[in-house]
């Protein structure tokens, strides 16, 4: 079994970066996280049945062969996985100081990791509905502040310019997007981010 994963707590562009990654592999098994931010509940609440997003429990004690982790570098506890399980890392954010050496990792220097995975989508000339390209904009746009952020790169410009190419609804993006981080508060995002320290202590990533 196949399964695609991001981090729990998810926002937007994790979400979208699992809908995309389900796009690209779709013989496998796109998992929501059990934690998601509230605005990204109320959207995969409402599109549920479009979305095509399974549960943990219900592969419960399939054996996993491969997962492909999305928008993060942290892999929760899976059961059904073991030491022959390929791990493949899709990720915008700075590689952490203690990665595992088997791990297979696509780092690119982008606002939104949902970006990444939409580039491949397009280079592979693949087709999704109107709800999922919204779906994947509204990761895009959460990560960079709708295209205003220091940290968005023309990349970001092109994936977002695409989806609207596909079908993207604006006007229900914006009934589900969280208003952006004032500058000082993205500022100190930033330094947060490039300051982090990753520590593994007892199995557990603690980030200081």
């Amino acid at each position: 079994m196949h399964l695609i994963l991001t981090h729990e707590q998810a926002d937007f562009d994790a979400i979208g970066s699992l809908k995309a990654a389900h796009i690209l592999f779709p013989e496998a098994v796109a998992i929501l996280p059990r934690q998601v931010n509230r605005n990204v509940a109320g959207f995969t609440a409402h599109y549920a049945a479009e979305l095509g997003f399974s549960v943990f429990q219900s592969v419960s004690g399939q054996a996993i062969e491969q997962i492909t982790l999305v928008d993060t570098q942290s892999l929760v506890t899976v059961k059904g996985s073991s030491e022959r399980t390929s791990v493949n890392v899709i990720d915008h954010h700075p590689r952490k100081t203690q990665t595992n050496p088997d791990w297979k990792y696509q780092l690119d220097d982008t606002g939104a990791c949902t970006t990444i995975l939409v580039e491949k989508i397009k280079e592979l000339g693949l087709s999704f509905d109107p709800t999922s390209a919204t779906l994947m904009l509204l990761g895009i746009y959460e990560d960079t502040g709708s295209l205003s952020y220091a940290s968005t790169t023309p990349r970001d410009v092109h994936a977002a310019a695409f989806l609207l190419e596909q079908g993207a609804d604006l006007n229900m993006a914006s009934t589900y997007l969280n208003p952006p981080l004032s500058i000082a508060q993205q500022q100190l995002y930033d330094r947060l981010m490039r300051d982090l320290l990753s520590l593994e202590i007892e199995n557990h990533v603690v980030l200081i």
